[in-house]
């Protein structure tokens, strides 16, 4: 969970990109540069160093975005870096992908399956959930091969196991329990 800090600065940005009508391009935006600062971790350490001063940070992300994103959402990167707190980047982004997906109705739904499903499963699934949910829907898909046949899917801390290895696990622990009382 993130920390009230992180909150904050969410918050903050939320309500500039509601004032912009930005609340997209400030979420694609924020996606890009906190992922390109999850997986380059010279970047990371660079951006976490003591002994390099906030300009230079600053103008490193100047160099690095300053075409690529809003101002006003460099200038607020730029505001992380002065209060010392871009290392909160990625908890950031967390906040306003969430406050977005409130703001605009949208169910995140974490999809598991034993093989990739076909686009036609996808809409049907797509369509049963928002009409279940009354959400817009937006899947992270995965696959596990684990899982034999089937699919799990996840909505918030809710889990539905329609998996060929969830059923086997029910009907071991059914005959565990039937053993265990006779």
């Amino acid at each position: 969970m993130a920390g009230i800090v992180s909150k904050n600065y969410c918050d903050a940005l939320f309500a500039l990109a509601q004032e912009d009508q930005k609340l997209d391009v400030y979420k694609e935006q924020l996606n890009v540069v906190a992922d390109s600062v999850k997986q380059d971790n010279e970047f990371r350490a660079v951006m976490a160093h003591p002994k390099i001063s906030k300009e230079e940070k600053k103008g490193m992300l100047e160099t690095i975005y300053g075409k690529q994103i809003d101002h006003m959402l460099l200038n607020f990167l730029k505001l992380l870096i002065d209060k010392g707190r871009f290392a909160k980047i990625e908890e950031i982004r967390r906040e306003y992908n969430k406050a977005y997906n409130d703001f605009n109705n949208i169910q995140v739904v974490h999809v598991k399956s034993a093989t990739p499903l076909q686009k036609e499963e996808i809409a049907k699934l797509k369509e049963t959930l928002e009409k279940k949910l009354q959400k817009k829907v937006d899947f992270v898909l995965s696959t596990d091969k684990d899982l034999i046949a089937g699919i799990r899917i996840k909505i918030n801390d809710q889990i539905i196991d329609n998996t060929a290895l969830g059923r086997l696990q029910r009907l071991k622990r059914t005959v565990l329990n039937v053993s265990e009382t006779q």
